[in-house]
């Protein structure tokens, strides 16, 4: 994969991104998702950002509790074991 980004130089910079590396981009970001999940605060208190108001909406979609942090990470772990990586 090509991306094209700019830094905090002018020029705008050009890279190859093997699969072998979106390959572990990709686990490494499945493995994030889940501390989040695992160690954020989801209870009438805290204050939600976006990502966490659409995890909250998609808890209580499938009437998962998201206070209740068994309950919240079996669901989300669950989620993430049964994707697939697509750069396989």
């Amino acid at each position: 994969m090509n991306i094209k980004f700019q830094g905090h130089q002018q020029t705008e910079r050009e890279v190859e991104i093997s699969q072998k590396e979106l390959f572990q981009l990709f686990q490494m970001m499945k493995d994030e998702f889940l501390n989040h999940i695992t160690f954020a605060r989801f209870d009438d208190y805290s204050y939600y950002n976006q990502t966490d108001k659409g995890i909250v909406d998609l808890c209580n979609r499938y009437s998962v509790d998201p206070s209740y942090d068994r309950d919240r990470v079996a669901f989300f772990k669950s989620i993430m074991e049964s994707m697939r990586n697509p750069y396989q």
